[in-house]
């Protein structure tokens, strides 16, 4: 790396860590990264970085104009000196205005898209976008005004194996009504078949001084309180604390009188489901995907990436939150429940028909869908007032494996509005949907994959007997579920890493479990 190369790229890891203070006024709202290799290529990756931000209008003016992201490419290690780091100022592109909440809101942002194409040889590389720093305010980050804002992804092609990343499928930042329960979608479609892990994530700020490449920002403390909680109706007092990575929001729910903290980040498809109390503001949540692919017998991580959004929580005057209430696949003789995972094979097409409800009468609600910019040959219509169709001709050359897709449904309670952002899971195999037992439920474990242990949860509370085979169908495992369903196993170490099923013996349900 040269020397004038060197010093411009520690003036941006200085800024990032709060060194130098920004002459203009902070912004940035989030955002996320991906990568795909470039097909016939030498070790060429296509680089996508989106970024939320303010916009310059919205905020009088004072917000400065995203025109161009810095992109550093660590090689084998975080030091910038190591051989065959570089960086590159990349332009954007692309600019979509988004608002939150309803036509007019002055919480209006940007969704600034920038693209360039670079050569990434062997090696360990963690991929980082530096811009503005993030905006001031964010009630569970210290000074967050003064923070830079980085997004990160990772790539070990050490081995000279190609791969694509995992790349969100939603553009919608999380706007919430407080006192509420709120499900949002961190889910991302992988294109390679490889199996996915979501973890929750600190926010950082800069690249040196951390193994990770990146300098955590110290999450901000909260005060003890009181809430009453919306589903039960019971009312609890909480200590005062401090935010963490595993639990970024004030978010509660009140069981027998005592207040649970509530975060629960599904590990297998993103799909997140919190209740935020009435603290109106800012707050940043961060989540990372980890990438494993099975490489000579042993599921390796050879990828991840990251992604943050701000959660605006909003005293919404009682108005309640609508969501997604039924799923019919064309050709099906009846609807499904939405967490319930849909066959396809490759090559086949398939419609899904999506219905929301809304508690408060009198209320209208959008329907819509980013995916047909992120996954191939998927496309979403509105039909009605309240509900959409999800189409999807599955590429013929996917890989076998699970897949999410993600929808969302908002209402029209001006200025405050109710949403809900959900995860559609897909599992494509060689056998076509008419052919599959439409009987089967698929459940979701976690975490996956997993090593020591692994749970999920019978969708009937009772004590059953649980069998768990291989893929060619011999039995490995006989377990028993708790009282209320909930299932945990802790295979010997005779069993080997692979692909096993577990299913009670009335059968109705099916789980897939990998282990690494």
């Amino acid at each position: 790396m040269s020397t004038a190369l060197l010093f411009r790229f520690l003036f941006f890891a200085l800024l990032c860590l709060g060194g130098l203070q920004q002459a203009t006024a902070t912004h940035i709202l989030g955002g996320d990264i991906s990568y795909a290799y470039i097909p016939g290529s030498a070790s060429r990756y296509h680089i996508t970085v989106r970024m939320y931000a303010r916009d310059p209008v919205g905020c009088g003016g004072g917000c400065p104009d995203q025109a161009q992201i810095d992109l550093v490419f660590l090689r084998n290690g975080c030091s910038p000196t190591q051989s065959g780091s570089f960086f590159l100022t990349v332009a954007r592109n692309q600019s979509t205005p988004r608002t939150l909440g309803c036509p007019g809101s002055v919480a209006a942002y940007l969704v600034n898209t920038y693209e360039t194409d670079v050569t990434l040889p062997p090696g360990q590389w963690t991929i980082s976008a530096i811009s503005e720093n993030r905006a001031s305010g964010i009630r569970n980050l210290l000074n967050s005004g003064s923070s830079g804002s980085q997004i990160s992804a990772f790539l070990d092609n050490s081995s000279g194996l190609t791969n694509s990343s995992p790349r969100f499928t939603s553009f919608t930042l999380p706007y919430v009504c407080g006192a509420q329960p709120y499900r949002y979608s961190f889910s991302t479609f992988e294109v390679d078949g490889d199996s996915l892990v979501y973890e929750s994530a600190q926010p950082v700020a800069g690249l040196v001084g951390s193994p990770d490449c990146g300098t955590p920002i110290v999450y901000a403390g909260y005060p003890a309180g009181q809430f009453q909680d919306p589903v039960n109706g019971q009312t609890a007092s909480y200590l005062a604390g401090q935010f963490t990575a595993g639990f970024p929001l004030p978010s509660f729910r009140a069981v027998n009188g005592v207040a649970v903290p509530q975060f629960e980040l599904n590990a297998a498809n993103g799909d997140l489901l919190t209740t935020p109390i009435m603290q109106v503001g800012y707050y940043t949540v961060a989540v990372r995907v980890d990438e494993y692919r099975r490489l000579s017998g042993t599921w390796v991580k050879i990828g991840s990436v990251t992604r943050d959004v701000i959660y605006l929580l909003l005293n919404g005057g009682g108005n309640r939150n609508p969501s997604f209430t039924s799923l019919t696949v064309a050709g099906a003789p009846a609807s499904q429940p939405i967490e319930q995972a849909i066959a396809v094979a490759p090559g086949q097409t398939v419609s899904l028909t999506l219905t929301a409800t809304d508690p408060d009468a009198g209320q209208t609600l959008q329907l819509s869908s980013d995916v047909a910019t992120v996954v191939p040959g998927a496309s979403f219509q509105t039909q009605g007032s309240n509900q959409g169709v999800l189409t999807w001709q599955v590429p013929a050359t996917l890989p076998p494996g699970r897949y999410s897709l993600t929808v969302t449904a908002a209402d029209n309670s001006c200025p405050i509005i109710g949403s809900e952002v959900r995860t559609i899971n897909f599992v494509v195999a060689g056998q076509a949907l008419s052919t599959r037992a439409s009987s089967t439920k698929e459940l979701t474990a976690y975490p996956m994959p997993f090593h020591d242990q692994v749970q999920f949860k019978l969708l009937t509370a009772a004590v059953q007997t649980v069998v768990v085979t291989d893929k060619l169908g011999r039995v490995v495992d006989t377990i028993t579920s708790r009282s209320d369903g909930g299932v945990q196993w802790q295979p010997s170490s005779s069993v080997a890493p692979g692909i096993y099923f577990a299913r009670p013996i009335s059968g109705g349900y099916v789980c897939r479990l990998l282990r690494q």
